[in-house]
């Protein structure tokens, strides 16, 4: 594995840990789905279906959170805000809406290792782009939207939160800072570039990359390599569709693009 490190790359390592920790804990948690302590939740797919969750639950505070299974910063923050969820059943809703995954089926692979009580809604290619558009969501995962229980938006912030951000979000009349300064992460930007090291693409790819991040900016996997194959695992970056990279600014990350023109543009759309 070819790896380019920076001083701020070993700030992100502990933040990895941090939201990966949850996920650990859910990971291994089909023993106590199965005993009944932790339901699956249902998972539904397009557009009408989120329209009908936020009708039929006027009348409680909702979390809407956009994600994707590609996104280390967004699969570790799901547990938190299903933590949430399930301890204030009843009193406010919450929904998870996948709008980064153009298969369906990797979603329901997601699901297979990762338990949530919460609502799921996948979203197709066409019905994302159109969401993002009418929610003016910018090119950036996670995003999380919350409304007060007339249905009014009250907050939004792009990349991961705490938990206690989200129980304060949902009490009515306490609206959380989404500028405090232990809410606000330094803005550093990644990228990850994930391809055969002998392609002409991923040796483009990386060239843009360091011209972008610095080299210590950047982290490379070969996933012919069996140690690159499992880093990638755990920050479920795709092993297929390669050569690709995906910029990283702070706790936010932006879509898997494949070509340095794409990349470059991708890292201009997080910086606005």
């Amino acid at each position: 594995m070819v790896r380019y490190l920076k001083f701020a790359d070993f700030l992100w390592i502990p933040l990895v840990l941090v939201f990966l920790f949850p996920v650990i804990k859910y990971s291994g948690s089909h023993s106590a789905v199965e005993d009944g302590q932790i339901t699956q939740g249902p998972l539904t797919m397009g557009r009408e279906t989120l329209d009908n969750l936020l009708s039929d639950n006027l009348g409680k505070p909702v979390i809407v959170n956009f994600w994707a299974t590609w996104c280390t910063p967004c699969v570790g923050e799901l547990p938190l805000i299903d933590e949430v969820y399930r301890s204030m059943e009843g009193r406010i809703a919450a929904v998870a809406v996948d709008l980064g995954d153009l298969e369906l089926e990797t979603l329901l692979r997601f699901r297979e290792e990762i338990n949530l009580s919460m609502p799921v809604v996948w979203l197709n290619e066409n019905d994302a782009a159109q969401l993002k558009d009418d929610w003016g969501l910018s090119d950036v995962l996670p995003i999380t939207v919350v409304f007060d229980s007339g249905g009014n938006e009250i907050t939004r912030v792009a990349g991961t939160r705490d938990e206690s951000f989200f129980r304060n979000a949902v009490e009515e009349g306490s609206v959380p800072d989404a500028t405090s300064e232990h809410q606000s992460p330094e803005l550093v930007l990644h990228i990850n570039v994930v391809g055969l090291e002998a392609d002409s693409l991923t040796e483009m790819l990386i060239a843009e990359a360091v011209e972008l991040a610095g080299e210590e900016g950047v982290d490379f996997y070969d996933p012919s390599i069996p140690a690159d194959s499992l880093s990638m695992e755990n920050l479920y970056l795709p092993n297929s569709g390669y050569s690709y990279a995906q910029p990283c600014v702070g706790d936010a990350c932006g879509r898997l693009v494949r070509t340095p023109e794409e990349l470059h543009q991708a890292v201009q759309n997080l910086s606005n």
